[in-house]
C-alpha cells in the first residue's frame, strides 16, 4: 500500500520548510485558488499558525518529488485556526489537562488527485498517509486530540475507513461549507481493524515517520531554522 511508493517526513529543518510552504503555495494559491497569489511574493504559502506548527511531508520514493503536506497546529482550542472561522463546543468531552493540536494545510499535489483510466496515483492512499503521519507524529509530542476544519466529502472518505472524527459545531463558510470535528486520539481509530484489514496493517506500522535532517543529513542544522 502507501509505504511501497511514499514516504512520510517531518520537516525538520529550513530547507525542509520551505518545500512544505512552497507545496501548500502550489495548492492553496495556484491550484485551488484559495489563497490570493500576489500575496506570496516568495512563492511560499505561510501564516503565523506556523511557528507554533509541526509540518509534514509526503515524497514519491521513485521520483523523489515531495507531492503533499500537512501541519499540526499546537495550542489550546480557542487558539487554534478553527476558532477564528468557526463556533464549536467541547461538552461531554474529557479536556482537563488534554493536550490539542488542530489538523490543517492537508494539501496534495493536482497531479496526484486526478482519476480515469491515466490514473497513476491513488489521492485515498496519499491522504491516509497523511494522517498516518500526522497521528505517529502527535503520538511521539502526547498529544490527546485533533481539532480540524473540512468538507463532509473528506470525512466520508476517513470514515469509511474506520475512522471516528465527531462533528462539533455548525457548518461554516470557508472556502466552502465546512464542518468543525474533533478526533479522540486515545480511540478515533479502533474501528479501522474491522472496516480495513489493509489500513489497519499500514496504520499499524512502527517508525515511519522519518525527520528531513536524518533523510539528507547534509542539510543540517535546524529545527529552529
Amino acid at each position: 500500500m502507501f509505504d511501497g511508493r511514499y514516504r512520510a517526513v517531518i520537516a525538520d529543518t529550513g530547507e525542509s520548510k520551505s518545500i512544505h510552504y512552497h507545496l501548500r503555495y502550489r495548492v492553496y494559491c495556484l491550484e485551488k485558488r484559495f489563497e490570493p497569489v500576489e500575496h506570496f511574493e516568495d512563492q511560499m504559502e505561510i501564516d503565523s499558525y506556523d511557528e507554533r506548527s509541526i509540518h509534514l511531508l509526503i515524497q514519491d520514493k521513485p521520483t523523489g518529488q515531495w507531492i503533499a503536506t500537512a501541519r499540526l497546529v499546537l495550542g489550546p482550542p480557542e487558539t487554534l485556526p478553527v476558532a477564528r472561522v468557526a463556533r464549536f463546543s467541547l461538552d461531554g468531552f474529557d479536556t482537563e489537562g488534554k493536550q490539542f493540536a488542530e489538523l490543517s494545510r492537508l494539501s496534495i499535489l493536482k497531479s496526484y488527485r486526478r482519476h480515469g483510466e491515466q490514473q497513476r496515483f491513488n489521492e485515498p492512499e496519499v491522504l491516509l498517509g497523511l494522517i498516518r503521519a500526522a497521528k505517529d507524529c502527535s503520538a511521539q509530542l502526547g498529544l490527546d486530540y485533533w481539532l480540524f476544519l473540512c468538507r463532509r466529502s473528506i470525512m466520508r472518505i476517513i470514515g469509511h475507513f474506520g475512522m471516528e472524527m465527531r462533528i462539533i459545531g455548525a457548518p461554516c463558510e470557508h472556502r466552502g461549507i465546512r464542518y468543525p470535528y474533533l478526533g479522540d486520539l486515545a480511540n478515533g481509530f479502533d474501528g479501522i481493524a474491522k472496516r480495513s484489514p489493509e489500513v489497519h496493517a499500514m496504520f499499524s506500522r512502527k517508525n515511519t515517520l522519518i525527520p528531513y535532517s536524518e533523510l539528507y543529513p547534509e542539510t543540517r542544522p535546524s529545527l529552529a531554522a
